[in-house]
């Protein structure tokens, strides 16, 4: 293939142009996906840290104890209670033996012969991973790989383009290597459009010089 792009043909300079945008196009979906994550998360855990206190397990036992508790969420990570009052309270577990006696003194019965809280509600199993994630994760550092891969062969190859272009001067074409070396895809893509896409014509015949 000829250095010269004004022999090109249309579909290889359309290649070119979709090979030097993408890693434009993949940073911004990224950055952007990772901005979009950060909120969501925080937007739904926003609420629940508002609501709630972390209390210890000692702390917990005697709200039991006194009867303040009225409802229990009891996973194998954490325990969420509300108290008559209206509170919110969170407290982590370490080991399935303290889940049990938690779950134990709320089941025993206070002087009205009633249990210590009303509601138990326990859900020992782990969240499940989506068997779609592993692959999700691959596919996206596959992407991350090739485009990395994609915008090192970019460089030399904007670094070449403008020292083999004979419509531009010398100090165009240290300028456009400069840019390349300094600017990466961003240059490489104004490049792209004014050198490649637009098909520069041939270079024009030096016009005559009349002396008087």
């Amino acid at each position: 293939m000829t250095w010269d792009t004004s022999t090109w043909k249309r579909s290889t300079r359309l290649l070119l142009g979709i090979a030097t945008i993408w890693p434009i196009i993949y940073i911004v979906l990224f950055v952007t996906a990772i901005f979009s994550g950060i909120f969501v998360t925080a937007l739904f855990a926003a609420p629940a840290a508002h609501n709630s206190r972390r209390i210890d397990l000692i702390q917990l036992e005697k709200k039991i104890q006194n009867g303040e508790i009225k409802e229990l969420r009891i996973t194998s990570e954490e325990i969420r209670a509300s108290d008559r009052a209206g509170g919110e309270f969170y407290a982590s577990l370490d080991n399935a033996s303290t889940r049990e006696e938690i779950i134990r003194q709320a089941q025993m019965t206070g002087p009205d012969g009633a249990a210590r809280v009303s509601r138990i509600e326990e859900n020992s199993s782990r969240a499940q991973v989506n068997p779609l994630l592993p692959v999700g994760v691959f596919a996206l550092f596959a992407f991350h790989l090739l485009t990395m891969l994609l915008m090192f062969v970019l460089m030399p190859l904007y670094i070449i383009l403008p020292l083999k272009n004979q419509q531009l001067d010398q100090n165009m074409r240290l300028v456009w290597v400069i840019l390349a070396c300094t600017m990466g895809v961003m240059s490489d893509v104004v490049y792209w459009y004014l050198h490649i896409w637009r098909r520069p014509s041939a270079i024009p015949p030096s016009a005559p010089q009349f002396t008087s």
